[in-house]
């Protein structure tokens, strides 16, 4: 079988074509020298489908299938390719038809949060009322016993939208990105995988905030609201719920997640990002460098939704891309001991370093919660989602210091999260004060950490003047994890060696969760970050 040379030429461009450029520009300027009558239905049956006013090619990329055919298939498959597009329109109707008309919520200081009076919906992720009351003679721990671990539907989420908040640089900007159906259709033929994942679902436990959760400061802020200088999270603090949650003993599942964060690091390239609400920056150069993007996938009734939140751009294990800056300081701000101050030779990335292993905590804290930390910002794009589709059930994933991210957010909210190569996160949730044990058991959590013992990332073993993070400016010195983690042992069982390469989640996939069962998760005990430090 022989393939058309101009069918490789588009998708080649189309890979490669740059954000202001279309698709029809490369189309046009490609097909004509190469095939002028295959491009005839692929033109007519994109204005048929769609008006012309749209995204001319957007509702036809499967019809590049046709270049190079003879002129006599042409009708043929101009008929074919219409009918066809009418079908995939009603089954994949527009993103924007089913949202609600309701502001990309932008990322408010904390002075502006603490005076804020929302009538916003109150989050959700998959909670069941029916099940808060059990029978008088079964205990509170009993009932929930018995009705954790139950099969439920598989769900079948597809990506849906792209959100990028701007950080430091544009904190203002916030734009939205619709994906269009046939794009992921086309995806599908060229690549052989699935654009739908299929995510295994149980109950199980998650904990809440005993107050009111439409009071603002609950919606904002979760349990971090409940927390001050002068109290601390206690059992009062707190409600145990049912929910559904991705079924991390699945493999197929596990599989399904990692690929969403797979996606997650893809450059779209596309023409159709657009501001949403309030946006002040529009064409601005660099804002792609600038802020956390997550990718957002939905099932077909928009009744679950999974955020799969960016990690590291590093160059060294094959991220690269623009937010590769930010990433390093965030990541030195969240996974540092101090700052980033390892030693003489490193610069801090804030003042809280009191001399040697001195380091001011209440600093520390502040410089970690300040407004332009990556995960304020994050959760901007959490609340965004829960405004576009009241009352849906929404999870988390990510990757690295998306993996970072989102376990924060998910112990902040209660929220399933799922996270795979993640630094130690428990440093940065202590210091932003989220409920910690003995006040809660990580059981109650639907929080789990993924990873492998040959990634020193995870394993929290990065440091030392010839590490790789050492060597490019990463001070990731934190190892203990909220939740529960689940490791895979490829040092001892595949005989890896330590490699910051296989942190690459590339390698996790293929090397990892594609060929071995998921192990055990449990809480990690006996883990101290730190010892060498003393907070002031």
């Amino acid at each position: 079988m022989t393939y058309p040379r101009s069918l490789f030429l588009v998708l080649s461009l189309k890979i490669r074509q740059k954000r202001k450029e279309s698709l029809f520009f490369h189309t046009f300027h490609i097909s004509l020298p190469t095939s002028i009558p295959s491009f005839i239905p692929f033109f007519i049956s994109s204005i048929l489908i769609y008006p012309p006013t749209q995204h001319l090619l957007s509702s036809s990329h499967i019809l590049g299938l046709c270049f190079g055919m003879p002129t006599k298939s042409i009708l043929r498959t101009t008929v074919l390719s219409f009918f066809a597009g009418l079908l995939l329109s009603s089954q994949h109707p527009p993103a924007t038809e089913a949202l609600p008309s309701v502001p990309f919520l932008r990322h408010s200081t904390r002075a502006e949060q603490a005076s804020e009076v929302s009538s916003q919906v109150v989050f959700s992720s998959g909670h069941h009322p029916s099940q808060h009351t059990f029978p008088q003679q079964q205990s509170t721990d009993d009932y929930f016993a018995s009705q954790v671990g139950h099969d439920k539907p598989d769900e079948l989420l597809t990506l849906r939208h792209v959100l990028h908040h701007g950080g430091n640089r544009y904190p203002s900007l916030y734009r939205r990105l619709d994906v269009d159906p046939f794009d992921l259709l086309l995806t599908e033929i060229l690549t052989g995988e699935p654009s739908t994942h299929r995510i295994k679902v149980k109950t199980t436990t998650t904990l809440k905030p005993k107050e009111d959760p439409s009071l603002p400061r609950i919606r904002r802020q979760g349990f971090r609201s409940l927390t001050t200088e002068d109290t601390s999270l206690g059992p009062e603090s707190w409600t145990k719920e049912l929910i559904d949650a991705p079924d991390i003993t699945d493999k197929g599942t596990v599989v399904q997640l990692a690929k969403m964060n797979y996606n997650s690091y893809t450059q779209v390239a596309s023409p159709g990002w657009y501001d949403l609400e309030g946006g002040t920056v529009n064409s601005t150069f660099g804002w792609e460098e600038d802020g956390v993007r997550g990718h957002v996938f939905s099932s077909p009734d928009n009744s679950t939704l999974i955020i799969a939140i960016k990690g590291t751009a590093l160059a060294l294990i094959g991220g690269g891309g623009g937010t590769a800056p930010k990433d390093k300081l965030n990541d030195n701000l969240l996974f540092s001991c101090c700052c980033a101050k390892v030693d003489r030779t490193w610069k801090s990335v804030c003042g809280c370093n009191r001399g040697g292993y001195q380091c001011d905590q209440t600093c520390v804290e502040d410089s970690v919660n300040s407004d332009d930390v990556y995960y304020n910002v994050a959760m901007t794009i959490l609340w965004t989602v829960q405004d576009m589709y009241p009352g849906a059930k929404v999870w988390l994933t990510g990757h690295s210091l998306g993996g970072g991210l989102t376990a924060l957010l998910g112990l902040t909210f209660g929220v399933p999260t799922v996270t795979f190569e993640a630094p130690g996160d428990r440093l940065a949730a202590q210091r932003l004060h989220l409920p910690m044990p003995p006040a809660i058991n990580w059981d109650d959590f639907p929080l789990y950490h993924l990873g492998h013992t040959a990634d020193p990332v995870f394993q929290g073993i990065c440091t030392g003047p010839r590490s790789s993070c050492y060597l490019t400016g990463f001070a990731m010195e934190s190892k203990c994890h909220t939740g529960r983690t689940c490791v895979y042992d490829t040092v001892g069982e595949d005989k890896w060696r330590v490699d910051i390469r296989s942190h690459r989640l590339l390698d996790v996939i293929e090397g990892v969760v594609k060929v071995k069962d998921v192990p055990v998760c449990k809480q990690e005990v006996g883990c101290e970050d730190c010892k060498i430090w003393e907070f002031l």
